[in-house]
């Protein structure tokens, strides 16, 4: 089931979205502005020329005024993994002076950054599928930068009995997956070659988190989400997915339908979806 606040994942697993204790949360998080809310009600473009003027060594360093979502640091990273450059190369996009446009000059595109939502893992619920969170835009080339990363970090104190999120070495390949899984009736790779149903099983890894720990992968990377053995434990797991401005992520709930209906509508004048 998919709803504007919620959408089950698999049993005993939800992503939460909206809703309003969640809202309450934002709110108190700071000021409605989508880029000074701790919490992180609304989605919030960062200027590229901004993010460009940060990176600069003659910059002054920044103290960090958010922790998850707003931290300049992690939009630094962000940036620079999205944004790769070649100063041969870079002077040739002319397009770049369009709409008022900076030109040819290599610098950061615009981020776009999503609210902060939460997935919860339910006491006994088991493995995730392996799966990825996007699509490769094209399939030509192997390995083109990242256009959609997400950054995650607990909400509650780690625990053995709970797991996090696993996820397979150099699966953002495409190469890799094309000889580490069966995604042909075939059952080979592009090449002729047997492919592994199995084989990315070997380059699994297991981060593990603490409280305050932030991590951030690539949307193509394969992934999932391991079982809650506790009895009592409902674990929350805060993230938030940033994108190339121009790309638009098809888990897009606001039109989906409202549980909370007239709370809702309610909020609506003052808390609009950009």
């Amino acid at each position: 089931a998919t709803y504007r606040e919620l959408s089950m994942r698999e049993d005993l697993r939800m992503d939460l979205r909206h809703g309003p204790l969640l809202q309450e949360l934002r709110n108190n998080g700071g000021n409605k502005k989508g880029g000074g809310d701790n919490a992180g009600s609304q989605p919030w473009t960062v200027k590229g020329q901004e993010l460009q003027q940060q990176s600069s060594p003659q910059s002054s360093p920044q103290l960090p005024q958010h922790f998850f979502r707003g931290h300049p640091d992690l939009l630094q990273i962000v940036a620079r993994t999205m944004n790769p450059k070649d100063p041969q190369l870079s002077p040739g996009n002319f397009g770049r002076w369009n709409f008022q446009g900076s030109g040819p000059d290599g610098s950061f595109q615009d981020l776009r950054v999503g609210p902060v939502g939460g997935i919860v893992s339910l006491p006994h619920s088991a493995d995730q599928a392996v799966h990825a969170d996007t699509p490769h835009l094209f399939e030509h080339v192997d390995r083109l930068p990242a256009h959609y990363i997400n950054a995650f970090t607990l909400g509650c104190a780690a625990d053995p009995r709970v797991g996090q999120t696993a996820l397979v070495h150099g699966s953002h390949s495409l190469e890799f997956c094309a000889q580490n899984t069966t995604t042909t009736s075939t059952g080979t790779t592009p090449n002729g070659d047997p492919a592994s149903e199995d084989g990315w099983k070997q380059f699994i890894v297991r981060p593990s988190l603490e409280l305050g720990d932030v991590l951030l992968f690539d949307c193509r990377i394969l992934h999932f989400g391991m079982a809650n053995t506790s009895n009592d434990i409902q674990r929350p797991l805060l993230y938030t997915n940033m994108t190339q401005h121009w790309f638009h992520d098809p888990k897009n709930w606001d039109n989906e339908k409202c549980i909370f209906l007239e709370h809702d509508n309610s909020n609506a004048a003052n808390h609009p979806m950009e």
